[in-house]
């Protein structure tokens, strides 16, 4: 299982894989070292996420809270249906919208 994040030439975080429990922290270190020092809006998108689990909209809610603290403005794209579920169960679909 694996995952990725990468930023595009636009200054979108693309990612990518399985946002699985497995590569939650992975993945988490790796987005707080690419928002450290950014201000402003950032667009996160999901379309390349081929599947995930709830550890996942945990990794959203710390990467938001991450966010915030460095003065930056997260915007999700293209989330899977799977999280917008996760989300919506325990009312935080707000999140991803």
């Amino acid at each position: 299982m694996s995952a990725k994040a990468e930023i595009t030439s636009e200054g979108v975080i693309g990612l990518s894989g399985e946002l699985k429990f497995p590569v939650i922290m992975q993945m988490r270190k790796q987005l707080e070292g690419m928002l450290k020092g950014v201000s402003g809006s950032i667009v996160v998108d999901f379309s390349a996420v081929s599947a995930v689990d709830s550890s996942a909209l945990s990794l959203w809610m710390c990467c938001l809270r991450y966010a915030d603290s460095v003065g930056a403005e997260l915007e999700p794209r293209n989330v899977p249906q799977e999280m917008m579920s996760f989300a919506s169960l325990v009312g935080l679909d707000n999140q991803l919208t």
